[in-house]
């Protein structure tokens, strides 16, 4: 089976970095991709990546819940390796963090990155696999935003990602 070269390099950059330094390359990574957004609110920049009509979005608490239809980094899930037993466990030790939660694989943590990168004060909440169903919240933010677990897990069943921008 032939590899598509950017997926490989993608993923083995991914890869490597992480098994050798730990998560700090996949978030500053999404700070890189944060700082090539433009746009004159904090949603139309990450529409940019995400997909302008990829969004569904709830008022609640003080905070719109933006919610991705599906995973804008789904295409690359084709055909690519396993993410690997030591990248997996760092992202397992990154959810246990009080900043940290919210993550399925390295490509989570790159998209949070970016969107913590704006420095717009959003705030990641789930996340959803479109594979396997399995769902990630990030249970130290809930009490920020005002949702139960169960709430969250409403919002992003069937979707891809959910997170919170505290409404001005």
């Amino acid at each position: 089976m032939a590899m598509d070269p950017i997926k490989s390099a993608l993923w083995g950059m991914l890869v490597g970095n992480i098994e050798n330094m730990g998560i700090l390359p996949a978030l500053q990574g999404g700070e890189a991709v944060a700082r090539a957004l433009d746009g004159p609110s904090v949603i139309e920049k990450l529409a940019q990546v995400d997909g302008a009509e990829n969004y569904e979005k709830v008022q609640k608490n003080g905070f719109t819940f933006v919610i991705l239809k599906a995973c804008p980094f789904a295409p690359i899930y084709k055909d690519i390796p396993a993410w690997g037993e030591k990248a997996m466990r760092l992202v397992e030790a990154y959810n246990k963090k009080d900043d940290g939660g919210g993550a399925l694989h390295p490509l989570c943590l790159v998209h949070k990155g970016s969107r913590t990168a704006l420095r717009a004060g959003v705030i990641s909440v789930a996340c959803r696999s479109g594979a396997t169903g399995k769902i990630e919240v990030a249970e130290k933010t809930l009490p920020k935003v005002g949702i139960t677990r169960e709430e969250a897990v409403a919002m992003v069943e069937g979707k891809a990602c959910l997170y919170a921008i505290k409404t001005s």
